[in-house]
């Protein structure tokens, strides 16, 4: 399938109004995608349904009756806090509402299943984390998405369904207004003339622009599930490795202020000190690779932030 054999397809986008739904909605519009979107702060219409992950029955009807041929699940808590304060809820929605998406569609005719994974599923591995590994992780946020990983790869192999499964970086870029993640958190920060907060700071993580995010997404639905076998798993990062404290420093460096860090002396519970993924890969099997650097990807992001903060 090429971009162009989107226009006119069915698809739905679970978590259709998150940062990455949404842009990912926008992208798949102006390719002709007929998009449908599940949320719990939608506005019900005919092609969108405001509900929870978890209510089975309401979702299936929807797919059904909206003839869905690509699903995207991109729904769920994605936040390690949340993970920490609430660790049941994290693994209801995350395990359930993907376990819902994977019977309705074994149920329901698709041409494919993408389910949003992470590359905190590895834990601690060695690096760089390679699609192969066994997942090792720790803290509830981690270990639901490890869950729902596995529930995802049983489903394709015991049902041959054609499930493909991303494990992205962190992911970042102009619009996410979910400012416990670290970018925006800081740069509303920063711009505001107040402390920006650190937690230990030596991790060290990679970061992946919100453009090469999608275009990862359209590779994958894209590409003709029959011709690669078994590779239902696939990294996306962009060797933007860098430290918490340093990228920190880059931003205030790049906003031209004169902030310094308030440093929390203790880590966060459980953290692993560096996490980031090959993606050979991708880049062989699928043809994806990153275009914007992190420098880019930054001052392209604080431009943004600029504007809508001091709007």
């Amino acid at each position: 399938m090429k971009a162009d054999d989107l226009r006119g397809k069915r698809v739905l986008i679970t978590g259709i109004t998150g940062f990455v739904g949404s842009n990912l909605a926008k992208k798949l519009r102006s390719l002709g995608g007929i998009v449908y979107g599940i949320s719990r702060s939608l506005a019900s219409d005919k092609r969108n349904l405001r509900a929870n992950m978890l209510d089975y029955s309401v979702i299936n009807n929807f797919i059904k009756d909206s003839n869905i041929k690509i699903c995207f699940h991109l729904a769920g808590e994605s936040l390690v806090e949340v993970g920490q304060k609430d660790p049941y809820l994290t693994f209801k929605i995350n395990t359930e509402g993907t376990l819902n998406i994977l019977e309705i569609a074994r149920k329901n005719t698709m041409e494919k299943i993408i389910i949003a994974s992470t590359a905190h599923v590895y834990g601690n591995n060695k690096l760089p984390y390679l699609e192969e590994y066994t997942p090792k992780p720790s803290r509830p946020y981690e270990t639901s998405k490890a869950c729902t990983d596995l529930i995802a790869q049983s489903y394709a192999n015991t049902f041959e369904l054609p499930v493909l499964i991303p494990r992205f970086v962190n992911i970042y870029g102009p619009g996410d207004l979910n400012f416990s993640r670290l970018i925006p958190k800081t740069i509303k920060a920063v711009l505001s003339n107040t402390t920006p907060k650190m937690w230990g700071g030596k991790a060290i993580r990679d970061y992946l622009y919100i453009d090469d995010a999608i275009s990862a997404y359209l590779k994958l639905a894209e590409i003709d599930i029959s011709l690669i076998g078994n590779n239902r798993i696939f990294n996306f990062g962009s060797n933007n490795k860098i430290s918490v404290e340093n990228l920190i420093n880059k931003i205030i460096n790049l906003l031209g202020k004169k902030v310094t860090i308030g440093k929390i002396d203790e880590g966060r519970a459980s953290e692993i000190k560096s996490q980031y993924v090959s993606f050979r890969k991708s880049t062989k099997v699928l043809g994806w690779k990153p275009r914007t650097t992190l420098e880019k990807g930054l001052r392209k992001t604080l431009r943004w932030y600029e504007k809508y903060l001091n709007a």
